[in-house]
Order: structure tokens, then sequence, then C-alpha cells
């Protein structure tokens, strides 16, 4: 009996050798992994900031139209993009917002951006997508649409000196509802569609209406429902450089130029909704403010 013992011994140490080092690989692992990671972040933000110096600093990235520009102002979207399968979460509210499930939905940039005087990468607070001719703005946080319009049309100069203009899209002012019609058309929307606009509790909203006229029958309304005024945090906050600012106010600074500078943190303001209606029932533009101020939309 010893001698089995002591002949099996070796192959005891090997199994308690081989069970130590797995269970030593699988709890060092997710520590590589992680390291990985961070390591993949630290590279996309060095670029990031590179390219930004190079915008700020080459001459040749001024003109915001040019093709190097927008070279650049690709490579910046794409990194600091979210995952294809977070960003899924906001073609999903854009498909309900159209209540068309399968349409293509085109990402189009973020408004991250770096900021090389804190040296630090300002997160996105919105995503811009588009459909055709019309884009959405989607809150990056909560994937609820902020706000929904068409993208300016473009013209130019033929040959022969006359201008060309791109297609417009065409609009329904058939005048089938009223303006009491149209209310309620946008509040059924709004319900409806949660989704894509989140849960938006209308009994809390002051309703205002208008409605504009611009002749041949082109009828548009327009609804606004407000919330309560409330104080937003700005980040970043609002900077405003002049010569013009009062010396003595509080907090007031001088930036590398000389020039007197002071800083707004928070403001003020009354969250709203707004909705507009062509007399066809058709919605032709979109914006809300109750999740925070609106964000500029970012096409490439």
């Amino acid at each position: 009996m010893t001698m089995k013992m002591t002949q099996n011994k070796p192959l005891v140490i090997t199994s308690v050798l081989l069970v130590l080092v797995g269970s030593a690989f699988w709890l060092i692992r997710p520590k590589v992994q992680s390291i990985k990671v961070q390591q993949v972040q630290d590279q996309k933000l060095q670029q990031i900031k590179e390219l930004t110096q190079t915008a700020d600093t080459d001459p040749k990235y001024r003109e915001h139209n040019s093709q190097a520009s927008r070279e650049l102002s690709d490579k910046l979207c794409a990194l600091t993009a979210r995952s294809p399968e977070d960003r899924e979460k906001a073609v999903a509210a854009v498909r309900d917002f159209l209540e068309m499930p399968t349409i293509a939905v085109k990402y189009e940039c973020n408004d991250a951006f770096y900021n090389l005087e804190e040296d630090r990468l300002i997160p996105a607070k919105s995503e811009t997508y588009s459909v055709d001719s019309t884009y959405f703005v989607v809150n990056s946080v909560t994937n609820h649409i902020i706000q929904v319009d068409e993208t300016p049309g473009t013209w130019g100069y033929k040959a022969d000196g006359s201008r060309w203009f791109s297609d417009q899209k065409q609009y329904d002012y058939s005048g089938k509802y009223s303006q009491t019609e149209i209310e309620q058309l946008a509040r059924n929307f709004i319900a409806k569609h949660s989704i894509a606009l989140g849960n938006i509790d209308l009994s809390k909203l002051t309703l205002e209406t208008g409605k504009k006229d611009g002749g041949s029958g082109r009828v548009n309304y327009f609804l606004i429902l407000k919330g309560e005024a409330r104080t937003v945090q700005l980040d970043p906050p609002t900077e405003t450089c002049s010569e013009d600012l009062d010396k003595n106010a509080p907090g007031l600074y001088r930036n590398g130029n000389g020039v007197p500078c002071s800083k707004v943190y928070e403001s003020k303001e009354q969250p709203s909704l707004s909705v507009a209606f062509t007399s066809g029932g058709q919605l032709i533009n979109f914006s809300n403010e109750l999740e925070g101020p609106l964000a500029r939309a970012r096409m490439r």
C-alpha cells in the first residue's frame, strides 16, 4: 500500500499543479482582457486628440467643406462612435418614429469632441442619423429622438450659368385636418411612440398652438408642449470672451490673448416639446427639449 502511494505521488502533484495553473489562468484572464481593452481605448483617445490638434493647427482644414476636412471629420465620427450594438437602440427609435421597422437608417456622426484646453474628451450627448433627406438627432444616453427635420437643400450653377437645385420633399396640404384634429393627432402620435420618444406624461405639460398660412393652401399647424422651468448644468460651460465684459464680474479671467473671459456653468430654461404638421396630417418638424437642451445635428 505504501509503495503504491509513493509511486502515485508524482501524478498527484502534477494533477494539483495543473489545477492550480488552470485556476490561476481563469483568474488572470479577465484582467488581461481588461488591460487589452484599456490599451485599445487609450490608442483611440490618442488618435482623436492628434486629429483634433491637426484640425486646429493645419491651415488646410480651415475650409470646412474641403475634401481634407470631410475626410478628417469622417475619421473623428468613426473613432468617437458608440459600438454598432449600442447604436442599434437608436436605429430602433428612428424606425419606430417612422413606423417602418425595416427601413435603412444611416449613422452620420455625434457631438463628442476633444477639448484641447482641458486635455479630455467631452463625451457625446447626441448622435445624428438620416433616412433619405430627413435627419434624426438622438439622445445617446436614453436613445430617444430629440429632433427631426429635413436636411438643407443644395444648389449650384450649370455650365450655361443657370442654377440647379436638389429635389425638394413634397408635402401634403390637402386640408384634411383642422387645428383641433391636428392637436389630437399629435397627442396620439406621442403616446404611441414610446420607443422613439420615451414615456411622456402629457398631463404635466401646457399646450400652446399656432398656425401659419403660407398662401396657396399651404397651411402648417404648430404645437408646443411646455413643462416647468428648471436649472440645467452646462458641460462644457459656455465661455464668452470680450473686452466689453464687466472687469469686476466674479470669475473673470483672461485667455491666452489677454482678452477678458467668463464662463456660465448653469442656465434656467423651460423644457418643451414642439411638433409641426401640415393641414394634410404630415409631420414636418419635431423637437424635444424635455430631456435637455437640443443638440446640433452633425452631418457628414
